[in-house]
């Protein structure tokens, strides 16, 4: 038996291609296993028109899909002796250009979900995701009682508690992390810092993106001035060097206008650091009722409150999040297991 992990793309340092990667760890231990997509920055993924000539009809499938697949009519036109998706939920092209190619992308890819049926089990990272899928899907989807959520990767680790005492007024370090594009909504984020809580929050920002890209999306005069304001940038650092700059920061904070999952949320939950967000739907599945988020307008006072609502709580809250999460990994992968049995 092989198991086949494709996606359109796979590359390291990404959402779905670090998902990909986690699966591949946690099939080993009973399949053989390869990774395939149509673009790659990992040496040892196979490109999909190679697997293509050598396709065995008793491999399983397991496609995680994000976005449009220019593969999708080939792949599903073969046969598999099982066939799984992971669907990690599609940004809404409203927010981009609708002449940008990541909007053409988006919406391309949600109307293709009408191509997937007939599939063995489909999971979802949230219902929310779920919902988006079920929304695409021909009224007369008969799969439904075979939709499951499961974490896209292993998001706890055993930990000991890090104290964090810090007050707003004796210069706490937050952070955002993860890529600039637009219903990321930095702009606000960097403002909201730039304007109201200079010099009494110091921001860094990590990104993926270059700093080419940043001067690009932000604007070479904003981008200075935010420099000059003591926003702080690190751009594609290498997973141990983020991770020990992460280890200095104390909130992890996002202003995001959409999530399939937000995983660096849940990264610093997990690493005892009390994330702000606003009220993401994905994160209902997961999270308690008490857990406290940012809303529009919120001035200093009002999130130094819920910073410190969160991180008096933030085991607690770990604990719930972590049994959330360690259910669903559980329910997930059995029933994985007994699809391909």
């Amino acid at each position: 038996m092989k198991i086949i992990i494709y996606s359109q793309h796979l590359v390291s340092m990404d959402g779905v291609g670090n998902s990909s990667i986690y699966f591949e760890n946690l099939f080993k231990s009973f399949s053989e296993v390869s990774l395939v997509a149509n673009y790659s920055n990992i040496d040892r993924v196979l490109n999909f028109k190679e697997y293509y000539k050598k396709h065995n009809p008793n491999d399983i499938l397991f496609y995680h899909y994000s976005i449009e697949d220019p593969n999708i009519k080939l792949l599903l036109a073969l046969k598999f002796r099982k066939r799984i998706i992971y669907f990690h939920g599609i940004t809404p092209p409203k927010f981009f250009h609708p002449e940008s190619e990541i909007f053409k992308s988006c919406k391309k890819g949600l109307k293709d979900i009408n191509l997937i049926s007939n599939f063995d089990l489909y999971i979802s990272n949230s219902t929310e995701s779920k919902n988006q899928f079920l929304d695409k899907v021909n009224q007369n989807f008969i799969d439904c009682k075979k939709f499951i959520n499961m974490p896209p990767i292993d998001l706890f680790s055993e930990k000991d508690k890090v104290k964090k005492s810090k007050s707003i007024k004796s210069g706490l370090n937050f952070y955002y992390c993860g890529t600039l594009v637009k219903h990321k909504n930095i702009n606000s984020l960097l403002d909201l810092f730039n304007k109201n809580f200079k010099n009494q929050i110091n921001l860094s920002i990590f990104t993926s993106f270059s700093k080419e890209e940043c001067l690009n999306i932000l604007g070479e005069y904003k981008y200075t001035e935010y420099l000059e304001n003591g926003i702080n940038f690190f751009n594609k650092l290498e997973n141990e060097k983020l991770n020990n700059h992460l280890q200095t920061m104390d909130c992890f904070i996002t202003l995001s206008l959409h999530e399939g999952f937000c995983i660096p949320l849940f990264n610093a939950i997990n690493n005892f650091n009390p994330g702000l967000s606003f009220p993401l739907k994905c994160l209902e599945d997961y999270f308690p009722k008490e857990y406290q988020y940012i809303s529009i307008g919120d001035n200093l006072e009002i999130i130094q409150k819920k910073y410190h609502n969160n991180l008096e709580n933030i085991e607690k809250f770990r604990d719930y999040i972590k049994n959330k999460a360690k259910g669903y990994s559980k329910t997930g992968l059995d029933s994985i297991l007994n699809t391909i049995e």
